[in-house]
């Protein structure tokens, strides 16, 4: 089990089938001013969502999770209009218990 630690205190445990959802800042154009954000990565460590196995299971968990974190403004654990969005540059480290 990885650990995603933040700032704040708070401590967010990802599971084998934990769904973490990568969403980044949608660029303004001249045809779309208007601020929105899009999700970009839907997944878990398992690979229920994609062909060839999880791109977020490595042989050290850390690394999936933080290239995974790294490459997102925001993430949030869980799919649905209920669930929190953190901003990645909230995380203070990552751990493995």
């Amino acid at each position: 089990m990885v650990t995603i630690n933040m700032l704040d205190g708070e401590k967010i445990e990802v599971h084998p089938d934990t769904i973490l959802i990568g969403i980044d800042n949608a660029p303004i154009t001249d045809e779309q001013p208007t601020f929105y954000l899009k999700q970009k990565y839907i997944g878990n460590l398992q690979g229920d969502f994609e062909k060839n196995g999880s791109a977020l299971a490595t042989k050290d968990e850390r690394l999936g999770i933080a290239g995974f974190l790294l490459s997102h403004d925001l993430f949030s654990i869980g799919d649905g209009e209920d669930k929190t969005l953190y901003f990645t540059s909230a995380i203070k480290s990552i751990s493995v218990k």
